[in-house]
């Protein structure tokens, strides 16, 4: 058995590690909230879940489970949510939906895919590489 010396456990090292993927930062617009009677409106909520490749459904889901709302999509791909929700607080949820499910905890990069892996879901980095598993409120 030989001893291997730092050089080579490095370059060894370095051959496992993902491929780094250098890209812009992601620029996750604000939401376009409209208030339509007593319903609120997502006007750009499928065009905000493209931008952070999360499925609309999902991200629908845990806003209205945190809201204590009912809602759905509309054809065009628009949240309604079935009661009026002010602005800030839909940010400040969609703020929080970003750090728990979008957001690398390693890296902070927002460049991440949700996936599910048996019984958990996992938040991969497309950015660092780092997994870590999250808890679904969905």
């Amino acid at each position: 058995m030989r001893k291997l010396d730092y050089e080579e456990l490095l370059e060894r090292l370095y051959s496992r590690l993902p491929s780094k993927r250098v890209e812009a930062p992601i620029e996750i617009p604000p939401l376009e909230v409209e208030f339509v009677g007593t319903h609120t409106k997502v006007k750009n909520f499928k065009h905000v879940c493209e931008v952070i490749s999360r499925d609309p459904r999902i991200v629908l889901r845990y806003l209205l489970k945190s809201m204590g709302a009912k809602g759905s999509l509309d054809n065009d791909g628009n949240a309604v949510i079935h009661q009026n929700i002010s602005r800030a607080s839909l940010n400040k949820l969609f703020e929080k939906f970003l750090e728990l499910y979008v957001r690398c905890p390693t890296c902070g990069s927002y460049q991440t895919e949700l996936r599910k892996g048996g019984k958990v879901w996992v938040l991969k980095c497309l950015a660092c590489g780092a997994e870590a598993t999250v808890k679904p409120a969905w």
